[in-house]
Formats: C-alpha cells, sequence, structure tokens
C-alpha cells in the first residue's frame, strides 16, 4: 500500500479472512488452496499481498472451535467494506473476486463456495456504487 493506509489494510485483511471463510466451506484446508491464495494474493494484491496472507495464515492456525461461522464472517467482511468502501476502487473489488475464484477453484468450485462468491459480488458491488 503506497500509504499503508488503514482502510486498505483493513480490507486486505477482510479479503483473506472471506477467502479463508470460502476454503473452509468443503470442511478443510488443502496445501494446494494455501499455495493458490498466497500466489494468488500476490499476483491480485501485488507487495502488499502479506496483510491478507498473515490473515488468511492466522485462521488456518487457529483452533477449529475459535472460528466464525461463513455467516459471522461474511458479516464482518461487509461490514468492513461498509467502513472503508471509499478506499474499494472498482479495480480492487475485481481484484478481491479474482481472488476469491481462484481460491475456491482448487478443486473446483461447489455450489455452496459460488453462492458466497456472487453473494459478496452483489452485496459489495452495492455497497462501492452508493455515494
Amino acid at each position: 500500500m503506497k500509504d499503508s493506509s488503514v482502510e486498505l489494510r483493513s480490507l486486505y485483511r477482510a479479503i483473506g479472512e472471506l477467502a479463508y471463510a470460502i476454503a473452509t466451506q468443503d470442511s478443510r484446508i488443502t496445501s494446494l488452496e494455501k499455495l493458490v491464495f498466497q500466489e494468488a494474493t500476490k499476483e491480485e494484491l501485488g507487495k502488499d499481498a502479506w496483510v491478507a496472507q498473515d490473515r488468511f495464515e492466522a485462521l488456518v492456525n487457529t483452533p477449529v472451535g475459535f472460528h466464525l461461522s461463513i455467516e459471522q464472517t461474511y458479516n464482518n467482511v461487509i461490514f468492513t467494506i461498509k467502513q472503508h468502501r471509499s478506499a474499494l476502487s472498482a479495480d480492487l473489488f475485481e481484484r478481491f473476486l479474482s481472488l476469491l475464484e481462484k481460491v475456491a477453484g482448487v478443486s473446483g468450485i461447489t455450489e455452496l463456495e459460488l453462492v458466497w462468491i456472487e453473494r459478496f459480488r452483489e452485496d459489495a458491488a452495492k455497497l462501492i456504487t452508493e455515494d
């Protein structure tokens, strides 16, 4: 992040959380999903991918009983976007979607993963187009 803005860091952490939550919809995180997430964040988020990567990795290393549900995670992510929507450009939004699709696509996107990605696409798009 050029200016290491708090807003962008919050958005990057949020997309790391959502990617983790979506990737766990088939009840597990594979080594390949971790690798694809690492590479996809580098590709989509550049040198500041570490922010999303750190959040994803922290969740991977958190005991299962301490995780939020996908619904709770999703609501937190949407709340973060509402708080910092001025920092979420249309380009960054598209890169977030691409990242989610790449991670979900590792073993083939399941119907459930697709539902969450499409819900994010619709809800976040509404937020970034509001004045």
